[in-house]
């Protein structure tokens, strides 16, 4: 018997497919998105190349031509100072009792500021007063004595200094009476009130502070090399930072008869009219003198 021969078994083995295609095909990709990127930037290029550059107008102004004078000027800086400026104060002691201004109101020379307690004092010249009448009566009676040549020309002379006596303690008490009351020496604006009522004070005791405000001074100093081209009545020109954007007017009032030896400078002093009352004593100013030549 033949033996039937068996068939052979294959084995079939499995490969993985290649790779190698897939990331040629992503690389060839990128490759053309950059070239189309290059060509689009390329004519983006070309097109600003080939556009002519114009440049923006240019805005020129223009004003007619015309002449002017122009004055030099002597600049430097000084302080506002007031033409009449005190610091009221009581030349007797005493309880304060009434007080009659507004702090920071105006006054007029010889307004009634403050007033002392005269209680004491009205009470002397009341007796002061009877004694006077006393001494006139006696005075009335001597005289009419003396013109009938009944009393000598001693009695007389008596009579009359005891009734100038009595009238000079009537006037002495009147005079202290008076200066209880503390008035205004003149007309300014107030400050604030340093005393308050029922305050027991001191003579020379300082009351409030009164300002004459217009016009007022602008004390300055320039170099003593420019003495030579000052002259009383010259223009003057100030500001402050105080009232910006303005210039205040004024002249040139005063040239300090000495140089200062130290910085060699020497004071000058205008007078400003201030009626707004806009400066104010001690305020910082920028001062201008305008010399006459043109």
């Amino acid at each position: 018997m033949h033996d039937v021969a068996k068939p052979q078994k294959t084995e079939m083995t499995m490969r993985p497919r290649s790779s190698k295609k897939p990331l040629f095909g992503a690389i060839l990709g990128v490759i053309g998105l950059l070239v189309l990127l290059a060509g689009i930037k390329a004519l983006q290029v070309r097109k600003m190349m080939s556009t002519p550059v114009t440049q923006p107008p240019t805005t020129v102004s223009s004003a007619p031509v015309k002449e002017e004078d122009w004055s030099p000027t002597l600049t430097a800086v000084g302080s506002i100072s007031a033409v009449q400026g005190a610091v009221v104060s009581t030349e007797l002691g005493g309880v304060v009792s009434k007080v009659s201004f507004q702090n920071g109101g105006e006054a007029k020379k010889g307004d009634l500021l403050i007033s002392l307690d005269t209680s004491s004092e009205e009470a002397q010249l009341h007796t002061a007063e009877a004694d006077l009448e006393l001494a006139k009566a006696n005075l009335d009676r001597a005289r009419d004595l003396s013109t009938r040549k009944v009393i000598s020309k001693s009695e007389l002379d008596a009579a009359e200094g005891a009734y100038g006596q009595k009238k000079g303690v009537v006037d002495n008490m009147r005079s202290l009476i008076g200066k209880k009351g503390v008035r205004a020496p003149f007309d300014g604006q107030l400050g604030i009130r340093q005393v308050n009522v029922g305050q027991s004070i001191e003579a020379r005791t300082p009351i409030v502070a009164l300002t004459a405000l217009d016009p007022v001074y602008v004390d300055f100093a320039l170099p003593q090399q420019e003495l030579g081209k000052l002259a009383e009545g010259y223009e003057v020109s100030v500001r402050t930072d105080a009232v910006p954007d303005h210039d205040f007017k004024g002249k040139l009032t005063a040239i300090n008869s000495m140089v200062d030896s130290g910085p060699r400078n020497v004071g000058l002093q205008a007078t400003l009219q201030n009626p707004d009352r806009k400066l104010r004593p001690g305020m910082f100013a920028k001062v201008e003198v305008v010399l006459p030549e043109k």
